[in-house]
Parts: structure tokens; C-alpha cells; sequence
């Protein structure tokens, strides 16, 4: 597990799952705020998996990466129950940093994490849940895996803000699974923050 580092594959968005927890209480009251199309400006993420393995010796493998994307390119229109996108790309080039602890013993390795993700178009349903939250029942374009992380990370809701034209999606991520290093696969947990930018035509 030493200098083990995990790379971004399938990267739609990144943004996260369980950000909808909020309840909807009564329904949504007044118009669908997202109705409309709606330019990606690009997303912000931070992210962190922890693996454990317990034994002898005890080993914890903590990966850490940063990222803007770039190149961005793309349109998000909101129909009533459903979300249609069309040409959604973006770059990410960035470092991913690895802390491999064993025993009393630190090692530290650094590793470029570059992904492009051509333009592709899909069509989604979604469900507005009261009026700064949205979730995707059967899952969303945003989505990434992260390479021997069994379960896949399930991205399907989202808070959002809207100020004057600009849209505002936050998502969080928690969640547990297991990890496949140099073929010992242990317990893990990831952490993801993401923000998504839009801008209404």
C-alpha cells in the first residue's frame, strides 16, 4: 500500500451524493427557481479517502486532491422533471498527495492526476425538493469512481442558491466502502465537497 495513489476515472462532475437530507415538508411552494438552461461554469472539489488495515503492523493509507476545472464547456436545461445536458466537458490537472503511514513511519508521494472529460449529452429526471434542493432519483451525469473503491460513489443530490443569474449546487459527500491497494482491499472512507457553478442565458 505504500505510495499508493488513487485517479479520478469517469469524472461527469463530481459533485456528491447525500447533500439532499433536508426534508420536504409540504411540497415545494411557489415556481421551480431552475427552470431554464443554464452555462456549467466550471466546479471546485476537494476530496479524501482513508483506508485501514489492522494487524501486526497497522497501515492507513490517507489520499488528498485539489482541483478546479478547466475548459469547461456546456448547457444544463431544466424542464419541470427533468434535466437535459448538452456538451458537458471539462479538464482536471492536478496533484493527487498520499500520506502512507506503517507503524510509527511516515512516507509521502505526490502524483499528477490529470482527466479530460470529453462533451456528452444525456437526459436525467429530477425531483425539486421544497426550494433550494434537488435530487436525482435515478442518478445523475454527475459521477465519478475512484480507482479498487467498491462501492462506487452514488452522486444524487444536491443544495443549490441562485443570486441574480449565477446557480449555486453544493454537494457533500460520506461515505464508506472498501478499497483495493496493490490487491489488499480495506475498509474505507471518502469525503468529497463540491461546488458547481452555472449561469443562466
Amino acid at each position: 500500500m505504500r505510495n499508493s495513489a488513487f485517479l479520478f476515472a469517469s469524472v461527469c462532475c463530481l459533485l456528491s451524493m447525500a447533500a439532499c437530507k433536508k426534508k420536504n415538508n409540504g411540497g415545494n411552494s411557489g415556481p421551480n427557481p431552475l427552470i431554464g438552461s443554464w452555462t456549467f461554469n466550471g466546479e471546485t472539489s476537494n476530496a479524501s479517502t482513508t483506508s485501514t488495515v489492522a494487524g501486526p503492523v497497522s497501515i492507513k493509507v490517507v489520499n488528498l486532491v485539489n482541483f478546479a476545472t478547466t475548459n469547461n464547456s456546456g448547457d444544463l436545461t431544466f424542464n419541470s422533471d427533468s434535466m437535459v445536458v448538452a456538451g458537458l466537458g471539462y479538464d482536471i490537472d492536478t496533484a493527487v498527495t498520499t500520506y502512507t503511514y506503517v507503524g510509527a513511519t511516515i512516507d509521502t508521494a505526490i502524483s499528477p492526476l490529470t482527466v479530460t472529460t470529453a462533451p456528452f449529452d444525456t437526459l436525467v429526471a429530477y425531483k425539486l425538493i421544497g426550494q433550494d434542493s434537488i435530487s436525482f432519483p435515478n442518478g445523475s451525469p454527475f459521477a465519478f469512481a475512484l480507482q479498487g473503491f467498491q462501492p462506487p460513489v452514488q452522486l444524487n443530490g444536491f443544495h443549490f442558491s441562485i443570486n441574480g443569474n449565477t446557480l449555486t449546487l453544493h454537494s457533500t459527500i460520506n461515505q464508506t466502502g472498501q478499497e483495493t491497494y496493490n490487491g489488499i482491499t480495506a475498509p474505507t472512507t471518502v469525503a468529497v465537497t463540491s461546488v458547481i457553478t452555472l449561469t443562466k442565458h
